[in-house]
């Protein structure tokens, strides 16, 4: 078949690029260096089922780039058609990909589901398209699993659980969870899936060459930054002593904070299973269960929106994968120390980042210049975490997934018509140049930063009633400000250590009380709108009892 991909491509292709020759002919490379490697261990079955992979993988990437370029060859009678012939080109090409990665498993998944969400940049042919991947991965055989125990752990797992559920809970792309008992405790075990060992290095090499020679085949192609981020962040998704350690890094800096916030007390960790509390609950996208328990969609908005932005804006210390599988939202009893009828359970603590402490400033400078509409601000602060200043309109759309003309009137807490984001949508796609530029120039931390705030956002827009959508950016405001306060305050005070004249003092003392001023306001605004919200919120309740 790869044979035959490769007859096809120099014929219609070889004249109109000699990268593309070079394409076809790598991979070949490739799929001999997949031998190569496998054939230093002595794994026959290995070897093959390498060879196997690396050539769907390569024909596939093959195939895709060979449609593309025929799509762009063509000459068309008008713009409606290009544009229906691109979409089409689209659609092919996802189909093609999500089957591939249904088969390949794995890696692939994991990658084809980063995609899925990056509905900010990617036409809705492809993020539509991968969207299943999702919710739908296979599992791991119970033989496997046991074998994978028993090698990890040196007993078998029957020797330490009274009781096991071997029909999983959840199962992603690299793990699968399910129920067991220790004793009168129920416990939650995560396995990775015994084969990503076998396949996930040669796996990740295959597609980052891939995704390289497509580059070469498409100079426009902006996509390197995502492989980059996947060959830091795997090893670190697997490895779930890691898990575990950031898993309590959270607990520890939320200790003292009163939040609906609850991690699983983790009991214990090797590399590729982890065991901690079971906690029973429903997904955060289930209103259903919301309904049923009397939950209050908006305050679990609220409380998402406070964990996220202290996340953010006040630790550095950032949960970069929060989709709504990641998060369950558990019914629970009011009381003076927990003021809600709801906790909010985090799961999936293998995708952190930590960000440093300027960084972390410049990011919340740069929210509350977006949040105030302040565009010299946006500017600078966009320079200053990365991005060129001459898009710093465009990454403001990318960060809100709003217009500019909604941004520069400080109009973020309006409600997103759906003719705004198809007009957002449309104008990415007419700047994909310039976004690839931006986020190939961005620090691989701002990036996740960008897709965490997109899975919020969409999040948020799920949850929160329309009449409360100002208190997500009063929240996030809320945070920026504190930051920012921290920072000109240390900022000023390290000055006044510097400054010998009494003007010179006087003026910094100035300067400090103005800082503290404008964050007092911003703090004594939030707690009157709150205060209204909740008002106006319980004079709800009481009409609809009354009707």
């Amino acid at each position: 078949m790869l044979k035959s991909l490769t007859k096809i491509f120099k014929k219609e292709l070889y004249q109109r690029s000699l990268t593309q020759k070079r394409f076809v002919y790598g991979s070949a490379v490739l799929c001999a260096g997949g031998f190569v490697w496998y054939g230093s261990e002595d794994h026959p079955k290995l070897i093959v089922s390498a060879a196997q992979r690396i050539g769907l993988a390569t024909k596939i990437g093959i195939h895709v780039a060979i449609d593309y370029k025929l799509t762009q060859s063509k000459t068309y009678t008008s713009d409606q058609d290009l544009e229906e012939a691109k979409s089409q080109c689209h659609l092919r090409s996802a189909k093609r990909i999500l089957d591939g990665l249904q088969k390949l498993g794995g890696i692939y998944v994991k990658l084809g589901q980063h995609v899925s969400t990056m509905s900010y940049i990617l036409p809705v042919e492809w993020t539509s398209t991968l969207a299943v991947l999702q919710d739908r991965c296979d599992p791991s055989s119970e033989k496997d699993l046991k074998a994978m125990f028993l090698n990890d752990n040196h007993q078998p797992l029957e020797e330490l659980f009274d009781e096991f559920d071997w029909q999983p809970l959840g199962v992603a792309s690299l793990a699968q969870v399910h129920k067991a008992r220790i004793g009168e405790q129920w416990v939650a075990v995560k396995f990775q899936h015994p084969r990503l060992d076998e396949f996930y290095q040669i796996d990740l090499q295959t597609v980052s060459f891939i995704v390289r020679s497509i580059k070469r085949m498409f100079p426009d192609f902006g996509f390197e930054w995502i492989m980059q981020e996947m060959e830091e962040s795997l090893p670190q998704e697997l490895d779930f002593v890691n898990e575990a350690s950031n898993a309590q890094k959270v607990v520890n800096n939320f200790e003292n904070c009163s939040t609906a916030l609850v991690i699983p007390k983790v009991l214990w960790a090797k590399r590729r299973i982890l065991c901690m509390e079971f906690i029973e609950g429903a997904r955060v996208d289930d209103l259903e269960y919301f309904k049923q328990h009397h939950i209050n969609s908006s305050q679990v908005s609220t409380e998402i929106t406070n964990i996220f932005s202290k996340m953010m804006f006040i630790d550095g210390f950032v949960h970069c994968d929060p989709h709504p599988g990641n998060i369950l939202i558990r019914h629970a009893k009011k009381t003076k120390a927990h003021p809600y009828n709801f906790d909010v359970v985090l799961l999936d603590h293998g995708i952190y980042r930590a960000l440093p402490d300027q960084l972390r400033t410049d990011y919340a400078h740069l929210w509350t210049s977006l949040i105030r509409g302040d565009e010299d601000g946006i500017r600078t602060y966009s320079l200053r975490v990365g991005c060129k200043p001459e898009y710093h309109r465009l990454f403001a759309s990318l960060l809100t997934g709003r217009e500019w003309s909604t941004i520069q009137s400080a109009s973020l807490s309006s409600d997103r018509s759906s003719t705004e984001i198809n007009r957002v949508s449309g104008r990415a796609m007419n700047f994909l140049s310039r976004i690839y530029s931006i986020l190939e120039a961005l620090p691989r931390v701002v990036i996740l930063l960008l897709k965490t705030s997109d899975l919020l956002r969409s999040l948020d827009e799920t949850l929160r009633k329309s009449q409360d959508k100002y208190m997500t950016y009063a929240l996030m405001g809320r945070y920026c400000a504190e930051t920012v306060w921290v920072d000109e305050k240390s900022n000023i005070l390290q000055r006044l250590q510097g400054s010998h004249t009494l003007s010179g003092v006087w003026n910094l003392t100035r300067n400090l009380i103005a800082a503290w001023w404008d964050y007092e306001l911003l703090e004594i605004s939030l707690w009157l709108y709150q205060f209204r919200s909740t008002i106006r919120e319980k004079w709800l309740l009481v009409w609809k009892q009354s009707i």
